[in-house]
């Protein structure tokens, strides 16, 4: 996965020097032979963000000869190559290429050394050329898209992930001094092990008109895969939190959170403005028609109005299913009670955001009840907690001997009050 080349994006030497480091990052077989690992790996999200990716892929890649840019360990090339399409993968780590012979075993598979700013193909050599969490780690995507068109035939295709630009403008505004530091170091070319590349819609648009290149499809994921695909707009209630990573690791051992993350991810996001998620799909075709992107780029600002109106209603018309058939299926999809309850953290912290939302339409009437019961116990908890802790802060015998004797006391006074004062708590316990 190199580059070498200079370029306007780069942010000067910080940024070549990035290019050098992520570029000679994965020389070493053991390095390689980690990641090939934890490629595989079933942990957290690790397996819904792969099937979100591959079937991205397949539905947008055209033709039968493609390009994988990157290859890395083939994770795409391998998919693609299992769905009988001629394959042919680049990059600039000869121990990767050897690990993607090994995984591809009998099934044929063109390897080549190569820099993904220099391909070693030949013009017009392929019908689509796919980039998978490769354009993520660079500055010069410019660049990048020049060289890769180059290889790609008239009408073929260049598909490649990247940060949305858009999604950190609605969490955070114009400004970067309300930015957390977290994602502050994601926009500094000097922190290597942290920089991530965005790009916004207009951005796209203007750089696809000045190359002669037509945007196919803008396709947002990865609303809530955590580790390095933060959702900065619930970043605060959740992202930044061990409980929210503890719900999160649940995907590795439930087969229905992946089925219930598959169908918000599909139905929802990628059908939404792209400001929802913090990372993008790009499809481009290889011509040039400045009015199909001229509509594309209405089409987003259209998406985003929608979204601004604060209703779940106003986006009907951007969605594939009715409304009370989306909600059925997810209800059916949120019976078990750890989907109930990853899908309740998602909703809670949306309507602290968003207080003024109204979601109507979107859960069936008996969940929808239920959500709201359980965040006003909640609040009831929360309350209870806060009078209990402050009981004694007045107390003049509060220390015997420099011990804090109020100390344990919280828990049946916590209790006395949700049963006494909020009339929540019947004194049963299971």
């Amino acid at each position: 996965m190199s580059q070498h080349k200079d370029a306007r994006s780069l942010g000067g030497a910080a940024g070549s020097d990035l290019i050098r480091w992520k570029t000679n990052a994965w020389q070493d077989p053991n390095m390689v032979a980690w990641y090939s690992g934890r490629m595989c790996e079933n942990t957290t999200t690790n397996q819904l963000k792969h099937a979100l990716e591959i079937d991205i892929i397949q539905r947008h890649v055209c033709g039968r000869e493609i390009l994988d840019i990157g290859t890395g360990t083939g994770r795409a090339a391998l998919a693609l190559l299992q769905q009988g399409y001629q394959v042919t993968g680049v990059d600039s780590s000869q121990a990767m290429l050897d690990e993607t012979r090994r995984l591809a075993g009998a099934r044929p598979i063109t390897l080549k050394l190569g820099d993904i700013l220099a391909l070693p193909c030949g013009d017009g050599s392929f019908d689509s050329a796919v980039a998978l969490n490769v354009m993520v780690h660079f500055p010069n995507w410019r660049e990048a898209l020049q060289e890769w068109r180059r290889v790609v035939r008239p009408g073929g295709r260049l598909l490649f992930d990247i940060h949305s630009s858009d999604h950190i403008r609605l969490a955070y505004g114009e400004s970067r001094e309300n930015w957390p530091d977290a994602l502050r170091k994601t926009a500094d070319c000097a922190d290597f092990a942290n920089y991530m590349a965005r790009l916004s819609v207009a951005e796209l648009v203007e750089h696809a008109d000045a190359q002669g290149l037509t945007v196919h499809a803008l396709v947002p994921y990865g609303a809530f895969l955590g580790g390095g695909n933060i959702n900065w707009l619930l970043y605060e209630a959740l992202e930044r939190t061990h409980k929210w990573k503890r719900v999160l690791s649940w995907f590795a051992a439930d087969a229905g959170l992946v089925a219930l993350g598959l169908f918000l991810e599909r139905q929802l996001i990628a059908r939404l403005s792209p400001c929802l998620a913090g990372r993008l799909f790009v499809v481009l075709e290889n011509r040039a028609d400045p009015a199909a992107n001229a509509r594309f780029a209405q089409q987003m600002a259209e998406s985003e109005a929608a979204l601004s109106k604060r209703s779940f209603g106003a986006l009907q018309s951007w969605l594939q299913l009715p409304v009370a058939e989306l909600a059925a299926e997810l209800g059916q999809l949120l019976q078990p009670m750890r989907a109930r309850h990853f899908f309740f953290c998602l909703y809670d912290a949306l309507l602290a955001r968003l207080p003024d939302y109204d979601f109507a339409g979107l859960l069936l009437p008996e969940l929808e009840e239920q959500f709201q019961a359980w965040r006003s116990q909640r609040q009831a908890d929360r309350r209870a907690t806060v009078i209990s802790r402050q009981w004694a802060a007045a107390c003049a015998q509060r220390y015997s001997h420099g011990v804090d004797i109020s100390q344990g006391s919280e828990y049946l006074l916590v209790e006395a009050i949700l049963s006494d004062y909020f009339g929540l708590f019947t004194g049963e316990r299971t």
